[in-house]
């Protein structure tokens, strides 16, 4: 849109420019000139009532009877005052005189004139002569006998001139806003016309850059516009089916980065604080863990180079228990931490069961079960209880781990396995799960053929309940 307010901003900048200064130049003429012609007017005024005040005080020696009486001083402004006058005046000069007392009247100078004797005392008109702007001395043979003052038009509120030039001005001023209008209208059309197909691409590829790549270009025109909207239409196709395959897996990989890392401190940590020896047994724990990440690493390589994330899956004949309870013994630390018991009595009797053989991924079970007891140990409250049960029904292992408070709502247990799904206030990011944990275990269970579900726990929490099918060589 960049591209249309350009062209449609400098053609109404444009008529702006002309019209508003058009606009200044008529009413600083039209304002100069008026009270130019009114100032002259007024001063003629008051030359000619000067010479009439002289008469009168040289006829009266005083200012007596002019003091106050308002008819009298307005028969002295008046056209027909001849008082002091020359009685052999011209036809013209008559005319004049008339013309100008007026244009007096008009303006209502009578209204805005004050009489003050010598010693600047009022007469008739304004109380002070400082109210007024501008004052002559009158004189009579070389004496001061008082002082005419003047408020002129162009400072008198509410004065004729005054609202004559606003009259003026208000007219101008909404010429000139009609002339805008139509001008930005007309610019408006024009640039709409010629930058549509421009602005609807800009639009499109803007949305593209905000991460919105389901946005798709209409064509308007069949030129080189068209070719271009078809292009950027493949790009953002392309870029949204790139972008979900990022997400899907990087989201997934570089959480259960996290994992080991955080099984691995938690047993260093136990070795520094004296809970733990750093035997050989302890040692060999840490070496899995880093080879836990070294295969999460590898994974990530795997699926760098492949245009759909998925992770590898190297399955072998193996007794899914024995990797149970391997992971339970490694997450002994954070269980303690949080003082939390863990009951899985009856599983060891299985790890000699020949019928409890799977065929899986041993790495990708070891990271199902760490998944599980890392959201167990995160969202259960202290001095709560794990329960741990294994149950081989119809060909099928059938695992089952329970947890105490706080539960999740049945409603919304469906949802646990959606990515970044999180459920408030118990479950949520504040205990450090990203929300992927329980999808990546569905993405495993998925990837054995098993099926992996919520229910409630009769513990007051939650209980997973997994199932892998046997491996029938065994059967």
């Amino acid at each position: 849109m960049k591209l249309f307010y350009k062209f449609f901003f400098a053609f109404c900048l444009t008529s702006f420019v002309a019209v508003g200064l058009m606009l200044l130049l008529i009413t600083i003429n039209l304002s100069t000139s008026f009270n130019d012609f009114v100032n002259e007017a007024e001063h003629k005024k008051i030359a000619d009532l000067k010479s009439r005040i002289t008469a009168y005080y040289q006829e009266n020696d005083n200012w007596n009877e002019l003091k106050g009486n308002e008819p009298l001083w307005k028969s002295m402004l008046g056209p027909k005052a001849k008082a002091g006058s020359n009685k052999s005046q011209s036809k013209d000069d008559i005319e004049a005189d008339d013309s100008l007392s007026a244009l007096s009247h008009l303006l209502q100078t009578q209204q805005r004139l004050s009489l003050y004797d010598v010693d600047k005392k009022v007469v008739i008109g304004k109380p002070l002569i400082t109210d007024n702007s501008y004052s002559e001395i009158i004189e009579l043979n070389g004496q001061t006998i008082g002082w005419i003052s003047l408020i002129p038009s162009e400072l008198a509120k509410g004065s004729p001139g005054s609202q004559f030039l606003a009259q003026q001005y208000k007219s101008y001023y909404v010429i000139a806003l009609i002339v805008i209008v139509l001008s930005f209208f007309t610019a408006w059309l024009f640039s709409r016309h010629l930058v549509a197909p421009i602005s609807s691409l800009i639009e499109g590829t803007y949305t593209l850059i905000k991460g919105d790549y389901r946005i798709r270009i209409e064509k308007k025109t069949n030129d080189e516009l068209a070719l271009l909207s078809d292009n950027v239409n493949v790009l953002a196709d392309t870029l949204d089916k790139n972008q979900h395959s990022r997400f899907k897996w990087m989201s997934d990989v570089t959480h259960e980065l996290k994992t080991p890392l955080t099984v691995l401190r938690g047993q260093l940590i136990g070795v520094q604080d004296g809970i733990f020896v750093a035997d050989e047994q302890r040692v060999q724990l840490f070496i899995d863990q880093i080879d836990s990440m070294s295969h999460i690493v590898n994974d990530l390589y795997q699926l760098s180079i492949t245009d759909v994330g998925g992770l590898t899956y190297k399955k072998e004949s193996l007794n899914p228990i024995q990797i149970l309870l391997q992971v339970a013994d490694s997450f002994t630390a954070q269980f303690s931490q949080k003082e939390l018991r863990v009951d899985c009595s009856q599983v060891a009797q299985l790890m000699a069961d020949k019928k409890c053989i799977v065929l899986a991924d041993k790495d990708r079970i070891r990271q199902l079960f760490v998944n599980l007891f890392e959201n167990c140990c995160r969202y259960t409250d202290a001095l709560g209880q794990i329960q741990i049960s294994v149950q081989i029904i119809a060909k099928q292992v059938h695992i089952q781990i329970q947890d105490s408070a706080p539960g999740v709502p049945v409603n919304v247990q469906d949802k646990l396995f959606e990515r970044f799904y999180r459920v408030e206030p118990s479950r949520n990011r504040d205990y450090g799960g990203s929300g992927l944990g329980l999808a990546l275990c569905k993405q495993i269970v998925d990837a054995h053929q098993g099926t992996i579900t919520t229910s409630e726990s009769s513990l007051g929490g939650l209980s997973i309940h997994i199932t892998l099918p046997e491996h029938r060589s065994y059967t």
